[in-house]
């Protein structure tokens, strides 16, 4: 089962997934300058979102390294960096935290036991239950993602 969440997830990131393309096949076809822009006052740009995901996946992945208290707040500045601190940091850097970060997050998983998927992970749920939720995450931001997309190009 645990090989199934890593070809879902490696699908996900850079593979031919059901849905149509992939986070990567997404993300490549941007110029930097469109990532930052969004679309009205209130809405997130595609660096925020991708910057967003690479949180919750590293939520993951501090676990899988024994980092349990490791929790960004929800909807907090840590969830959700500004527009500010991503254009300082730049779209390269991020692409580049993005790629490592899931490199890391397969080689950690592969080594996992097929039981770690049963071993407690808080509130009740599993770890189970956070990789599905991560699974989940990951595919509805493409689809947001996607949004933003057509939006920029129907402009």
């Amino acid at each position: 089962m645990l090989e199934h969440y890593i070809r879902q997830l490696e699908e996900i990131y850079q593979g031919e997934p059901w849905y149509g393309e992939s986070l990567l096949d997404k993300l490549e076809a941007l110029e930097p300058e469109e990532v930052f822009i969004a679309p009205a006052p209130n809405l997130h740009s595609i660096a925020q979102i991708v910057a967003h995901m690479l949180v919750w996946r590293k939520v993951l992945v501090e676990h899988l390294k024994g980092n349990k208290k490791f929790k960004p707040e929800l909807d907090s500045a840590d969830d959700w960096n500004s527009a500010t601190q991503l254009k300082a940091k730049g779209w390269e850097k991020l692409q580049a935290e993005l790629a490592k970060n899931h490199q890391e997050m397969i080689q950690l998983l592969a080594a996992q036991p097929e039981e770690w998927l049963e071993r407690p992970f808080k509130d009740g749920h599993n770890y189970r239950y956070l990789l599905e939720g991560i699974i989940h995450h990951e595919v509805y931001h493409i689809g947001q993602i996607g949004l933003l997309i057509a939006f920029q190009k129907s402009r």
